[in-house]
């Protein structure tokens, strides 16, 4: 497993890359609405260090501070898991290396603030801190929508393992939750986005990575002990399937409360190899190395995703489009000197008026279309 100075070797490095990226990366529609819209603590989180770096990090910081916090949180939260340190050093980097952590962390969203309660939780619940976990499941109540799932995952666990006073607190807040708070939404016409729910899980992980997932989640069903971490991350990733049957499920509803159990992952790993002779662990070395190969792939695409608008003759087929081609429009706007423009799409608008193009109005001439 790694050892010490691999893991502080790799977290120096992980640091510059991610917080390059959040530099870099030009606004994204989905946080330039937030930025200019939005009515919750996202549009306050991403004003906080407002015109401090003339970057990405103006709207970006607090969201990338969270991300290295939940890093450290999940390293505390694995120790519990792990006998050795260097166990958790590995399971840590492998969290740290999926590609919903890593885009969680620079990229304006729920989901960060949301595995920062989840494992702040976790962490006071294997420590028996009672109140402190109905703190952090109170502020889980105001700051995510879909909290609710948490509530239900907590309330299952505990009516399982007969733990009555977390049981009454889970469901006190389910009631709250469902009564006053609630906004995930469950209706519709049944139309099926099982797998369009599946490759966004896929793309949460990496391919291979969500295969061994799920093999660990169910395999701990079958035959091994369930604490409160399965129980989360079963429940909700039960939930979501029976949703996606239905309707188009929201991930940042559901990936915060499944992507912590990566744990899981690895522990199920170690008890496989373990119960093998030496003889027979090849095969099962060779497969864990072909996922975690894959993983470290999906990262570094992430990771170097704009020298990849070279391979395409069509940018638009890039992933990473919706960030770079409002930000090109607009420095080609203001190389013309031309002040405005009208956007097909309103929400590219806002992405325009954070690089200083405002949206034509009448008296303005010429008009440039979209």
């Amino acid at each position: 497993m790694m050892r010490q100075i691999q893991f502080y070797a790799f977290c120096i490095i992980y640091a510059i890359c991610i917080i390059y990226l959040a530099i870099t990366l030009p606004i994204g529609t989905h946080e330039a609405v937030i930025f200019y819209t939005d009515e919750s603590i996202l549009k306050s989180l991403t004003h906080i260090a407002k015109g401090w770096f003339n970057n990405g990090l103006d709207f970006r910081l607090p969201f990338l501070l969270l991300g290295f916090l939940n890093i450290f949180l999940f390293f505390i939260m694995s120790k519990s898991y792990f006998e050795k340190e260097e166990d958790s050093f590995f399971a840590t980097t492998i969290f740290a290396l999926l590609p919903g952590i890593i885009t969680s962390a620079i990229l304006v969203n729920i989901a960060v603030l949301v595995i920062t309660l989840v494992m702040a939780f976790l962490i006071f619940n294997a420590k028996k801190l009672v109140w402190l976990q109905a703190g952090v499941a109170i502020l889980l109540l105001y700051i995510h929508d879909a909290s609710i799932i948490f509530f239900i995952s907590i309330a299952i666990f505990s009516a399982f393992n007969r733990d009555r006073v977390l049981f009454v607190i889970a469901s006190l807040l389910i009631a709250i939750s469902f009564l006053y708070f609630n906004t995930l939404e469950v209706g519709g016409h049944p139309h099926g986005e099982f797998l369009e729910l599946f490759a966004l899980y896929m793309a949460l992980f990496s391919p291979l990575v969500f295969i061994y997932f799920f093999y660990a989640l169910y395999r701990i069903c079958l035959r091994e002990k369930k604490d409160i971490l399965w129980y989360l991350a079963f429940t909700s990733f039960i939930l979501s399937i029976l949703l996606s049957l239905r309707q188009q499920v929201i991930m940042t509803d559901f990936a915060p409360y499944v992507i912590v159990a990566v744990v899981l992952m690895v522990l199920m790993y170690q008890k496989t190899l373990n119960v093998r002779l030496p003889l027979f662990q090849k095969k099962y070395k060779i497969g864990f190395k072909i996922v975690m190969t894959s993983l470290v792939i999906s990262a570094f695409i992430i990771l170097l995703h704009k020298p990849l608008f070279r391979l395409y003759t069509d940018k638009t087929k890039h992933f990473a489009y919706g960030f770079y081609e409002p930000y090109w429009q607009s420095m080609e706007l203001k190389e013309i000197q031309e002040p405005c423009y009208i956007a097909k799409n309103k929400k590219v608008q806002f992405q325009l008026k954070y690089y200083g193009i405002r949206r034509c109005d009448e008296l303005d001439v010429p008009k440039i279309h979209k």
